[in-house]
């Protein structure tokens, strides 16, 4: 057996183990979520109760959990422009569709969306996979940024403040770093770019705190704002566990939990708390399918014409008879790069 071949299986026997880890955890995300709705309709006073609050629920607080998922869409797709961008070029509907598409692959074992994303931006946008990886890592540090600000807010503003003007108050500190960002990107655009992730991934997470609010006013609840701040960031951690898309099962028991944190605001049960995340969880079920799957032609169909097209750029450029020696191998300075080990 040569050296490649060796390094090949050596490669095969240790990502088996991570497989079978993943495998399982995502087994995992899937019971806990099963126990989530079996707790939820363990009392059926209260689901009566709930199914009420919800047919008579105001229509502000509808159309938010509806189309809430698509603005998150839209600012995890533009944070992640800009963070991809300090490597390379791709353009803003262009990672929109590979968002979205990744956002319902995602769902699957083994986040396959995650894994697919980063290999079309290798691939199509000439963007090493290092690169790709800390746009990913960027986009979950701004999280806790953004989550940490939002909670340091709440806590200065009285607990009986209006949802509307919590927003205004979170808006401050977007806006704040969409000048930081401005004035940064005259010194360096690759610092603008990281700044200008930032302002969109606090705009998603204030998307994300408004959503809660709304489901829980679905249920006929009002939480204060330093609910809805912890809430959220309960529900942000759970979504970044590496083990299932979206946080199966670990988000809602996140949330429930998260509720039980004592505040200056009504108690809430954690079958309440549960209750207003499978609310969000259904509609971005709703979403998602639909979104994804248009997505999910879009990319292929973009990554045919660019496979198309980059064969026939080959034959055109390479003598018949001259091994070919493609660009997309090597690095701009000249160096060969590594071929990553393909995992669709």
């Amino acid at each position: 057996m040569d050296e490649s071949a060796s390094e090949s299986v050596s490669r095969s026997v240790g990502a088996s183990p991570r497989r079978l880890r993943r495998r399982i955890g995502f087994i995992v995300g899937l019971v806990l979520l099963a126990g989530a709705a079996a707790y939820l309709i363990s009392d059926p006073e209260q689901l009566r109760e709930f199914a009420g609050n919800i047919r008579h629920a105001p229509a502000w607080a509808v159309v938010i959990v509806l189309v809430g998922p698509l603005v998150n869409w839209v600012f995890v797709g533009l944070c992640l422009n800009a963070l991809v961008r300090r490597h390379g070029v791709i353009g803003r509907g262009e990672m929109l569709a590979l968002v979205g598409s990744a956002w319902l692959l995602n769902h699957l074992p083994m986040r396959p969306g995650l894994v697919g994303r980063i290999g079309y931006h290798a691939k199509v946008n000439n963007i090493r996979v290092r690169d790709s990886i800390e746009a990913s890592v960027w986009s979950m540090i701004h999280g806790g940024i953004a989550n940490a600000i939002a909670i340091g807010l709440v806590l200065l503003v009285p607990s009986d403040l209006s949802l509307g003007m919590l927003v205004v108050v979170l808006m401050i500190p977007i806006g704040v770093f969409a000048i930081v960002a401005g004035v940064g990107s005259i010194w360096s655009a690759n610092l603008g770019y990281l700044i200008l992730g930032l302002v969109f991934r606090s705009a998603d997470v204030l998307v994300w705190m408004v959503r809660y609010a709304a489901a829980f006013a679905m249920l006929g609840i009002t939480i204060t704002p330093v609910q809805i701040a912890l809430i959220t960031a309960a529900s942000q951690i759970a979504q970044v566990i590496p083990i299932t898309g979206g946080g199966f099962g670990f988000r809602e028991w996140g949330v429930g939990l998260a509720a039980k944190i004592p505040s200056s605001g009504a108690a809430i049960t954690m079958r309440t708390a549960i209750g207003a995340d499978v609310i969000n969880r259904i509609a971005e079920t709703i979403i998602v399918i639909p979104l994804g799957l248009i997505c999910t032609g879009i990319v292929a169909r973009r990554f045919t014409i660019w496979n198309a097209s980059s064969g026939a750029k080959v034959d055109q450029e390479l003598p018949e008879d001259q091994p070919a020696d493609h660009a997309q191998d090597e690095d701009e300075s000249g160096q060969p790069r590594q071929e990553q080990p393909a995992d669709h």
